[in-house]
């Protein structure tokens, strides 16, 4: 008796197991069940399928930046003393000789010295390097960045730097307000350097909610952005010399208020010409960095380093760089790995030891596009 009673036992234990089992699988499979559901209801509202790494990422600045974007094309269209530019942040452009700055409703000449000296207001001193000083100012209730020539060994450069930014007229360069002799007036950017707002800013407790994959990806967008419009600027193709390590690159770029990169820094940026078989090198003293490109180089290893024996190159040392940057801007945040991964193939290309071999920004830009619209797709009418 004892032992049928066992029997019973443990035949109705394996029962209930046996349920237990196959109400966990139940379970699981409802569950798999309503995300595929829920995926397909996201393909449906998109009308595609997205990469399933993207729908995990969380993105608490897009709703700001889409309705900054918006606002920008809604405001151009309505005032037509302005030229529109697509591209990022859709920043308009005034024609050649005036500015328009973020708060103003129409452009205005450039100022000369008569403005510069009756109506602007220094404030405070904000940063200063081997060529200038730059410091906060006013300027009729505007802020802006007025900088001042501190050594006049580097008129030339300082000089060259404001032709420059004057010819430049881009969504991706410093926006010209005004100059007089050894004082220059930009738009002022609160966040400062690039290089700064990485290691510091996005360190502050009030901007760590942007510190994301896509804040990263779209900074890294407007930097390429940037060396596109110097390889293809209207006074020709342009190199980028003052950047031989990452830092030294993030430096000659500023930060605007929807975290996008604009080149500040121009005067080093000589002139390539291949037709006219015009090639360039940066400076005249021997380059030590393992950031460079392998032809900026001294190529003769056991020989004294002369400058009138250094092969010249062109623009294809920029796109060596973009990789070592973009990297860095990239970081460590969630998701910056999957966007390596995806920019991995022509990252490689860019550290082709032959400069022919690289790409170009135009097909560089390409699959960065590519990138942003699997990752970042944007729905702005």
């Amino acid at each position: 008796m004892l032992i049928l009673l066992q029997t019973c036992y443990r035949s109705e234990l394996a029962d209930i197991v046996t349920m237990r089992r196959v109400r966990e699988r139940d379970v699981v499979c409802l569950l798999l069940l309503t995300l595929l559901i829920l995926y397909l209801l996201m393909w449906f509202w998109f009308g595609s399928l997205q990469p399933a790494s993207s729908v995990f990422l969380n993105y608490e600045v897009d709703k700001m930046l889409g309705q900054e974007r918006q606002g920008k094309v809604k405001e151009s269209r309505s005032n037509l003393d302005v030229v529109t530019v697509a591209g990022l942040g859709q920043r308009r452009l005034c024609p050649l000789g005036s500015f328009r700055l973020s708060k103003m409703e129409t452009c205005m000449p450039w100022l000369g010295c008569k403005e510069i000296t009756n109506e602007v207001t220094i404030k405070l001193n904000i940063g200063s390097g081997t060529v200038k000083k730059v410091y906060k100012a006013v300027w009729r209730n505007h802020t802006v960045a007025y900088s001042r020539l501190k050594n006049t060994t580097y008129f030339e450069d300082f000089s060259e730097g404001i032709e420059m930014l004057k010819t430049l007229q881009h969504p991706s360069v410093l926006q010209f307000v005004g100059s007089c002799n050894t004082t220059l007036l930009t738009e002022f950017y609160k966040f400062g350097s690039a290089n700064f707002f990485i290691k510091k800013v996005l360190k502050l407790y009030s901007y760590r909610k942007f510190d994301n994959v896509r804040t990263r990806f779209n900074m890294a967008l407007s930097y390429l952005e940037a060396i596109h419009s110097l390889h293809n600027s209207p006074v020709g193709t342009r190199v980028m010399c003052d950047s031989n390590s990452v830092h030294k690159s993030l430096t000659q770029f500023l930060v605007t208020q929807d975290f996008k990169l604009v080149l500040s820094d121009l005067d080093a940026t000589p002139e390539v010409n291949h037709e006219a078989n015009l090639f360039i090198k940066c400076g005249s003293r021997r380059i030590v960095s393992d950031f460079v490109a392998p032809e900026q180089l001294w190529p003769f290893e056991n020989e004294t380093f002369d400058d009138s024996r250094m092969p010249s190159y062109d623009e294809k040392t920029d796109i060596w760089k973009i990789p070592g940057v973009v990297d860095y801007l990239l970081g460590k945040v969630n998701g910056s790995e999957v966007i390596r991964l995806h920019l991995f193939k022509v990252h490689q290309q860019c550290h082709n030891r032959d400069p022919r071999q690289r790409p170009t920004t135009k097909v560089l830009l390409e699959e960065y596009n590519r990138v942003k619209n699997m990752f970042f797709p944007e729905h702005i009418t």
